[in-house]
């Protein structure tokens, strides 16, 4: 193993290359470096011609470049192009070589050999090594950008699993606020209905009983005064009568504000019902039409949408003013609709009219059975309440958007 040197002139800058140069002739070896610094480079050499001292060279030190002879007695170009394979370095290995032909040359070049050069033509020795350097950085820029590509993909891969771990985590608290929102929802359903059948009964069993008591004792009022011939007999009868309205009247809101007992009962039937005690209890016209076959519907289906078309009703009577109203149940495709209208005092859709605790409620039984729930004046005059329900062979499908409802199939009013 043998090392050389070469100081650059002081007229001009040169560039440091770090060469190593598999020759076994000091004499060839020299007339390369020599024609490496006439072209601008300053060098710092180190000649080898056996593998062992390729190896040795290899380990100590990073090169630049290489330049192998092709054939010597005790080595060659393609063992060196071999060991520097096969240690997995990017340098340019330039071939020089005094014989060498163009098929073994091309086979180097194949083999991983960079460009070969003949030795009676070095002039084409710094061309070949200038365009191979540049080359060769260009390699090396290429593995940063892919080597920094790779770790900012990483990075990125490593955000997005954070990010997806605090979404997932985000995820289950957010099901777990709405499945404790659905049972508070539930809860104050159950809570309204208690209250509601509190109601009717005590307007059932305990002002029904005290105004049937009144009734007993004005009828016998009423027969005493008659078997009397006294002058206040004909007022006790208007008296009496009175009473018996308000209790026929009294029985008929208890019954409509306690819970309505469905078993037995289909959407249709106590919509009906309800269309027939609204007629009976205010004195106004209450329709109901059906378009199409309605499917079965679990009871607490129907409690609910039974329940979203009283309060319906009940608002249209209270706050609406409404004269007539029309309840519709359609099937729509894989939707239900039901759609109560009054000709009563259009809603208001401001914040606060829809913050009213009914409305509130209203919507809390839509979305316990999946439905939607709309409110909004009608074209003319009025109200038009429609809540759609997802249908599908008599269950429940995915929420949909409410479209203008198409009505079909035949239609029975009542």
């Amino acid at each position: 193993m043998r090392t050389n040197a070469r100081a650059a002139g002081a007229t001009e800058p040169r560039r440091a290359l770090r060469v190593l140069v598999v020759e076994d002739s000091e004499l060839d070896a020299t007339l390369l470096l020599r024609a490496l610094e006439r072209g601008g480079f300053k060098t710092a050499a180190e000649i080898v011609d056996t593998a062992d001292g390729m190896q040795a060279a290899l380990e100590h030190k990073q090169w630049d470049l290489i330049l192998a002879d092709h054939a010597m007695p005790q080595f060659s170009a393609p063992e060196a192009l071999a060991l520097v394979k096969k240690r997995g370095i990017d340098v340019p290995f330039i071939i020089v070589s005094g014989h060498i032909d163009e098929p073994t040359a091309v086979a180097a070049m194949r083999a991983g050999a960079h460009d070969y050069v003949m030795k009676e033509r070095l002039a084409r020795l710094v061309p070949a090594v200038e365009r191979e350097l540049r080359e060769a950085e260009v390699r090396r820029a290429q593995r940063r950008s892919e080597e920094e590509l790779r770790r900012a993909h990483e990075e990125l891969e490593m955000r997005v699993e954070k990010r997806t771990s605090d979404l997932k985590e985000a995820n289950l608290k957010l099901q777990n606020l709405l499945e404790e929102r659905r049972r508070l929802e539930t809860e104050l359903l159950e809570i309204a209905e208690t209250e509601r059948t509190r109601i009717g009964f005590d307007l059932h069993d305990d002002l029904g009983q005290r105004l049937t008591g009144l009734m007993l004792m004005l009828k016998g009022l009423e027969r005493k005064l008659s078997a009397d011939g006294h002058a206040c007999a004909a007022d006790a009868r208007k008296v009496l009568s009175l009473v018996e309205q308000v209790i026929e009247h009294t029985h008929d809101l208890a019954h409509h504000v306690s819970s309505l007992d469905l078993h037995g009962d289909d959407l249709s039937s106590v919509l009906k019902c309800l269309a027939g005690n609204v007629k009976k209890m205010f004195d106004l016209s209450c329709k109901f039409n059906v378009r199409g076959t309605i499917p079965a519907l679990p009871e607490h289906t129907t409690m609910q949408l039974y329940k979203i078309a009283q309060e319906s009703v009940s608002n249209a009577i209270k706050h609406g003013k409404a004269t007539g109203v029309a309840i519709g149940l359609a099937r729509n495709g894989e939707r239900l609709v039901m759609t109560v209208k009054n000709d009563g005092v259009p809603f208001t859709t401001g914040a606060q009219a829809k913050n009213r605790m009914g409305l509130r409620i209203m919507n809390f039984r839509a979305n316990t059975i999946g439905a939607s729930l709309e409110i909004e004046p009608d074209d003319k005059n009025g109200t038009i309440v429609t809540c759609a329900l997802p249908v599908k062979n008599g269950s429940k499908a995915a929420r949909p958007h409410l479209d203008k409802l198409v009505p079909n199939g035949p239609v029975t009013e009542s």
